[in-house]
């Protein structure tokens, strides 16, 4: 009888719980949050238009769900071009002062003040203000340009006006450029356009066949792409950043080579490989060699994207079950997870790193149709959160730039 009178008594000693939200009872109470690996906040501030990017900022990330009545609140006092964000509740407490050159992105930091502040358990990294995304949207059938903006897809540009269908961009190094593959000519050619303006230009013109990719190298100074150029198949280059000097580093007569991306470190090329429409993941030397491949758990896999954060972890796309997902390999422990389940709905697909490691921008399809659409999801928790609507019609094919630290 005492054991049960202590329970009771240790029960009724508990805070009230607030209602559930996506399947997770959620508390006040610190451990129970940690447990769930999801905080809820409450975000209110002296300037309604930051406050309210910062609300939408939040709901994205996949360690928090945005509540109006949560204790952990998050305050915004802005002054001018800055911000100080604060939170009281114990457990959770910091202070922290950000700028920014305009509305959005002050809340862009400041909602990564956050992230970093609430989430210093989890040792959350920054997302907001440093990803930079460049994607594929139509302006008319069959004619898709490219354009670039941030995470919460304000401030988008088109980088194109070409008037042609476009493939597959890439961003350089510095984030001064994006390469995609362009039909301008009539024929794939693969081009570079300034960020954020100025005129396309060819890099890789008038090969014979056709191509795709345009990976630029972490150190700013190679391309990795696919050319059909000796064959009737696609096999991988690398050349110089401005094209020159073009070297083939994996060719098989009868396989596709593509998707290529390259290690953090710049010394290795990851791509697809595979003959009668099922290729797997493969490695080889930036310089050339032979080939391994990676084991992926079986199956399809796909458009590879290597994690410059946490570098033992790769990004795919993973088809099955009659839908596409995206997987993560982690090379150490030789595992995959899957971090976006595709549905008979929706699939999903060519994953792309955000700038805290944690994060994947990744195109988005109803099966069956025409419609596509950026999602964002969390490696960790596997929430998916739509980051485009119909102001910009059939967004895929999305690459994500962030600084090198």
């Amino acid at each position: 009888m005492p054991r049960l009178a202590a329970l009771l008594l240790a029960l009724a000693s508990l805070p009230a719980a607030l209602p559930a939200q996506g399947g997770i009872t959620v508390t006040d109470d610190v451990s129970a949050q940690v447990s769930a690996q999801r905080i809820t906040v409450q975000v209110s501030g002296t300037d309604a238009a930051l406050t309210e990017q910062v609300r939408q900022a939040l709901a994205l990330h996949g360690a928090f769900a945005v509540s109006t009545s949560s204790g952990v609140r998050v305050n915004l006092d802005r002054a001018g071009a800055g911000a100080r964000v604060t939170c009281a509740q114990p457990g959770y407490a910091f202070e922290t002062e950000v700028q920014g050159r305009d509305t959005g992105e002050l809340a862009l930091r400041a909602a990564d003040a956050a992230v970093v502040g609430l989430g210093s358990r989890f040792k959350l990294r920054p997302l907001f203000a440093d990803t930079r995304v460049a994607f594929l949207s139509r302006l008319g059938v069959g004619r898709h340009e490219v354009y670039a903006g941030n995470l919460l897809m304000r401030g988008v540009r088109p980088l194109t006006r070409l008037n042609c269908e476009n493939q597959g961009p890439r961003w350089s190094a510095d984030g001064n450029r994006v390469f995609f593959v362009s039909y301008a000519k009539g024929v794939p050619d693969l081009y570079s356009a300034p960020y954020p303006f100025g005129e396309p230009r060819p890099v890789i013109a008038g090969l014979r066949g056709t191509l795709s990719g345009g990976a630029a190298s972490p150190d700013g100074r190679r391309l990795a792409f696919s050319s059909s150029n000796l064959g009737k198949t696609l096999d991988l280059y690398v050349a110089e950043v401005n094209g020159a000097n073009p070297r083939c580093i994996v060719r098989s007569p009868d396989r596709v080579e593509s998707d290529a991306a390259w290690s953090p470190d710049g010394t290795q090329v990851v791509f697809a490989s595979g003959a009668g429409g099922s290729p797997r993941l493969h490695v080889v030397p930036a310089a050339g060699g032979t080939p391994t491949q990676l084991a992926t758990g079986g199956g399809y896999a796909s458009e590879p994207s290597w994690n410059r954060v946490d570098r033992k972890l790769v990004a795919f796309t993973q088809a099955g079950e009659g839908t596409n997902s995206v997987a993560v390999l982690n090379l150490e422990q030789g595992t995959v997870a899957v971090a976006g389940q595709g549905s008979a709905a929706v699939a999903y697909s060519r994953p792309s790193w955000c700038a805290d490691g944690r994060h994947l921008v990744v195109q988005s399809q109803r099966r069956g149709t025409d419609s596509y659409w950026l999602s964002l999801v969390d490696s960790v928790t596997g929430k998916v959160s739509r980051l485009t609507g119909e102001a910009l019609p059939a967004c895929k094919q999305p690459d994500c730039w962030f600084p090198r630290r």
